[in-house]
C-alpha cells in the first residue's frame, strides 16, 4: 500500500477524500430534491444542475489549470504568486461577465425554455457564473501552492453547503425557485471553507503577463471542449442513432455509463494534484524527473484501468440492475468497452497534464480535436446501436491518447530528456 501510495502525486488522498464526501452529498441533493419536488417541477432544478457542471468544467477549469501551473512552476523557483493571481482574477471576470451578458441576452428564452418560467431559478444560474469563476481561480492558487487540505475543504464545503441551504429551502417555502439559489451560493460556501485562515496567498513577485495567460487559458479551452464532448457524446450519439423501437435505449446506455465511469470519477483527486507536482519539476527544468514520476504514475493508472475492465466484465452488469431494475440490464460486452474507453481516458488526461506542464497547451489541444473528429468517423460503420457508440468513443479516446502520446515524446525530446518505457530513473526506481 506504501508503494502504492508513493506513486500517487502528494494532494491526492486529500483531494480524494473531499471528491467522495462531495459525491454523497450531491447523490443526497438530487435524491431529496427530486422526491420534494416531483418529476415535473424538479427537471428545470436539474437543468441548472447540468449546466453548472457544463460552465465549470467547460469554461473555468481552463482558467484553474493554467493558474496552478503558473503558481507551482513559480513556487518551485521561490517566486511570488501575486501577480498571476491578479492577472487571472482579471482573465476570470472578463470570462464571467461575457457569460453573464450573453445569459441575460437570452434570459427572455432561457427563463421559459429552460427553467419553466422561474426567474429565481435565473438568478441561481448566474451566481453559479460568478461562484465557479471564483472557486476554479481559488482552487487553482491552493493547488499551485500544494494546500490540498483546502483544495479539499472547497470540494467538501461546496457539497455539504449545498445540501444544507436544500435544508433550508425545504423548511422555509413550498417553491421552485430557492432550489436554485442554493445551487447558486454553494460555491460561495466552498470559498468561505476553504479559505477561512489562509495566510500569505498572494506574494510579490516578477510580473504575470496578461495576454500569455489569455493565449493559454484559449488552448486549454479548446480541449477543454473537446473533453466534455469525450465525456458526454456517447449518451447523445444512442439518442440520435436510435430508430423508433429504441426510444428508451439512451436511458439505458447512460445508466451503464455512469457505472463505467466510477474510476474516472476518483481520478478527478489525481488530476487536481498531478499537474502543480509537473509544473513545479518544470519549474525547475527537471524534466528528466518529470518523465520519471509521470511514468511511474501511467504505470499505476493503467493497472487501474486493467483492474477496473476485469471487474466490469465480472460484476458490471449486476452493478447495473442492482442499481438501476432489471429492466437497464446491458451485455457484458457493453460494461467492457465503456470501462476500458474510461481506463483510456484516464491516461489521456494523464499525458495532457504533463504537455500543460511543459507548456505545450496548444498540442495537447490538437490532440483532442484528433479525437473528436475520430469519434464520428468510428460511429459511421455498422453494428450494434450499443456497440457503434462504444467502439466510437473507445477509438475517440485512444487516438487522443496516442496522440498525446507522441507529442509529449516530441516535447520532451526537445528539451533533451532520453524518455524510456522502463529500466530505472535517477533514484535507482523504476
Amino acid at each position: 500500500m506504501r508503494r502504492l501510495f508513493d506513486r500517487l502525486p502528494e494532494g491526492t488522498i486529500a483531494i480524494g477524500a473531499g471528491l467522495v464526501v462531495n459525491g454523497v452529498t450531491a447523490y443526497a441533493f438530487i435524491t431529496v430534491s427530486s422526491r420534494d419536488l416531483g418529476v415535473e417541477s424538479y427537471s428545470p432544478v436539474a437543468m441548472l444542475w447540468a449546466l453548472s457542471f457544463l460552465l465549470g468544467v467547460g469554461f473555468f477549469l481552463p482558467l484553474e489549470q493554467e493558474t496552478a501551473r503558473l503558481v507551482a512552476s513559480r513556487r518551485s523557483r521561490g517566486e511570488g504568486s501575486g501577480p498571476v493571481i491578479r492577472s487571472a482574477a482579471l482573465l476570470g471576470s472578463v470570462m464571467a461577465l461575457a457569460l453573464a451578458v450573453a445569459a441575460a441576452a437570452a434570459a427572455p428564452w432561457a427563463i421559459d425554455a429552460l427553467f419553466d418560467g422561474d426567474t429565481w431559478l435565473f438568478v441561481g444560474l448566474l451566481m453559479v457564473v460568478f461562484g465557479l469563476g471564483a472557486a476554479h481561480l481559488a482552487k487553482g492558487l491552493l493547488a499551485g501552492q500544494g494546500r490540498f487540505g483546502s483544495y479539499g475543504r472547497y470540494i467538501v464545503g461546496e457539497g455539504g453547503g449545498r445540501l444544507l441551504l436544500l435544508v433550508v429551502v425545504i423548511l422555509a417555502t413550498d417553491t421552485v425557485g430557492p432550489y436554485g439559489l442554493a445551487i447558486g451560493l454553494a460555491p460561495f460556501v466552498g470559498l468561505a471553507v476553504a479559505l477561512t485562515g489562509q495566510r500569505n496567498l498572494l506574494e510579490p513577485g516578477p510580473p504575470a503577463h496578461l495576454g500569455d495567460l489569455s493565449r493559454a487559458v484559449g488552448s486549454l479551452l479548446v480541449a477543454s471542449v473537446g473533453i466534455a464532448f469525450m465525456v458526454n457524446v456517447s449518451p447523445l450519439a444512442v439518442e440520435v442513432l436510435a430508430d423508433e423501437s429504441q426510444a428508451q435505449e439512451s436511458g439505458r446506455f447512460l445508466n451503464a455509463l455512469l457505472i463505467a465511469r466510477i474510476p474516472l470519477f476518483f481520478f478527478q483527486a489525481i488530476q487536481a494534484s498531478l499537474l502543480p507536482k509537473l509544473s513545479g519539476l518544470a519549474g525547475r527544468s527537471s524534466y528528466d524527473e518529470l518523465w520519471r514520476v509521470l511514468r511511474r504514475l501511467l504505470a499505476l493508472v493503467v493497472a487501474l484501468g486493467a483492474i477496473a475492465v476485469v471487474l466490469a466484465a465480472l460484476f458490471g452488469t449486476l452493478a447495473v440492475e442492482v442499481a438501476f431494475g432489471e429492466e437497464f440490464a446491458v451485455r457484458r460486452l457493453d460494461m467492457v468497452l465503456l470501462t476500458a474507453s474510461s481506463a483510456v481516458l484516464m491516461i489521456a488526461l494523464s499525458l495532457s497534464q504533463a504537455l500543460i506542464a511543459c507548456q505545450a497547451q496548444g498540442w495537447m489541444a490538437s490532440a483532442w480535436i484528433a479525437g473528436v473528429v475520430a469519434f464520428p468517423v468510428a460511429v459511421g460503420y455498422g453494428g450494434d446501436l450499443f456497440f457503434r457508440v462504444e467502439r466510437g468513443l473507445l477509438v475517440a479516446v485512444s487516438v487522443t491518447a496516442v496522440v498525446l502520446g507522441v507529442l509529449l515524446y516530441n516535447r520532451l525530446h526537445r528539451l533533451g530528456v532520453a524518455v524510456r518505457t522502463g529500466g530505472t530513473g535517477p533514484d535507482g526506481r523504476g
